[in-house]
């Protein structure tokens, strides 16, 4: 193969990677937005919420949503 070539296929892979990276980032930053909403909403659930046992419940979710987005945002930062 000529050298030519070589180069021509080493830059459709590193484009093509560089895609699949950039695809990868925008559904990770997606689903964090989806998640920051929710943690949104069940603070202002939490807020509302009289009973113990339900706020209890409130603050669980809010912690698992919390370390959800923690890993997200390592995780994005490890991509970039």
């Amino acid at each position: 193969m000529k050298t030519s070539k070589l180069i021509k296929r080493a830059e459709e892979f590193f484009s093509a990677e560089k895609k699949q990276q950039r695809e990868e980032i925008d559904s990770i930053k997606e689903i964090l937005k989806k998640l920051k909403k929710k943690q949104r909403t069940l603070k202002e659930k939490l807020e509302k919420e009289k009973d113990n046992d339900d706020r209890k419940q409130l603050q669980k979710e809010l912690r698992t949503l919390f370390a959800q987005r923690k890993k997200g945002l390592k995780v994005l930062k490890k991509i970039k």
